[in-house]
């Protein structure tokens, strides 16, 4: 059996474009019954920052890796075409680490495949209740270890993420403050997600606001960004304050990583908290997450945006969406209608 798939064409070293990729067909074979593989069709892809980092040549030893002439992987929601495992039956829909390519043989295992309930589309299964959110949860619930009336900075906070970390702030009891980029998405912050102040990177000093709002500084920071918006957090940063390191997109299109803080005897006189964390740290506790996430979903105490694009052949275009700041909300890439219905019971 044959399947388009796209694959790294050369590595970016500055700006992504669609011309880091190439899109080939290639025969994927059929699954092998003696280890249980089971064949999927790909109807929905999660465009996630952390995918530009495994591009790099330099990445660190803790994350997967995508040279040139390997195809691109994605986490995404497919459904089970021909199946070799019992607990994977044709039909059967699920989430699972796969690749840009229609069609794709897996390990259910090395895929980290799960089944998804019956009641979710794919859309929702590997939107609001998948990585970014489970992310967000654990990032501010078990790094940032947030207590009731603290203040907490959000940067990202328009972003898939960023606007769950706001949410889940807000329901925890703390004053949250977000920081985003634009009129529009700062408009989000405030109205949809309930901040009770954000600060327009684009066009307000990061640092003097921060300093007006936290007169007291900041208790936890949670930052998806890096470089400048982070150091202008840890120049507020409250004492005991905690900042949780999720991501650094401030630096993903650069030809370098953005640099750190700049006076790191701040944190030690400070008695502050930097730490980094990956979302597998806590992948025993997938199944609490995703119920408190559904219970505040179902309650009205979350709401999630979704910037869904359609096309195989427009999947460069989508995700160079991600740094050009063209998305409008958790970015994924439709293959296939049926990923947005629900199953028929």
């Amino acid at each position: 059996m044959k399947s388009r798939q796209w694959l790294l064409a050369r590595r970016p070293t500055a700006e992504i474009t669609p011309d880091h990729f190439e899109m080939v067909e290639r025969d994927i074979g059929e699954p092998d019954t003696g280890k249980g593989e089971i064949l999927v069709k790909h109807q929905i892809l999660v465009c996630a920052p952390a995918m530009r980092g495994w591009m790099q040549a330099d990445r660190p030893r803790f994350v997967p890796g995508i040279d040139p002439g390997d195809p691109i992987m994605a986490l995404g929601g497919a459904k089970v075409v021909k199946s070799a495992n019992p607990a994977f039956p044709e039909g059967s829909r699920i989430r699972c680490v796969g690749a840009w390519q229609e069609y794709q043989v897996l390990d259910p295992k090395g895929a980290g495949c799960e089944l998804i309930e019956d009641d979710l589309s794919l859309a929702d299964a590997i939107g609001i209740y998948s990585t970014n959110a489970l992310t967000a949860y654990f990032g501010l619930l078990k790094v940032g270890e947030p207590k009731q009336g603290e203040t907490l900075v959000v940067s990202g906070a328009a972003g898939s993420t960023g606007s769950v970390v706001v949410q889940i702030g807000k329901i925890k009891g703390l004053r949250v403050i977000g920081i985003a980029g634009g009129a529009e998405k700062c408009g989000w912050v405030l109205d949809d997600y309930g901040a009770d102040a954000v600060i327009d990177y684009k066009n307000e000093n990061v640092a003097e606001r921060l300093a007006a709002l936290c007169p007291d500084g900041i208790d936890v920071f949670f930052d998806n960004v890096g470089g400048d918006i982070l150091q202008a957090a840890v120049d507020n940063i409250a004492q005991y304050g905690r900042i949780v390191l999720c991501g650094q997109i401030s630096g993903y299109d650069a030809d370098r990583p953005a640099p750190g803080p700049r006076d790191m005897m701040q944190l030690v006189y400070g008695s502050i908290r930097m730490q980094g964390f990956l979302l597998y740290d806590y992948f025993r506790d997938f199944d609490q997450g995703r119920t408190d996430l559904r219970h505040w979903v179902d309650s009205g105490l979350i709401k999630h945006r979704e910037d869904i694009r359609p096309g195989f052949e427009n999947l460069p275009e989508t995700y160079a969406a991600l740094f050009n700041g063209e998305n409008r909300g958790s970015l994924l890439a439709l293959l296939d209608e049926e990923a947005l219905r629900k199953p028929e019971r």
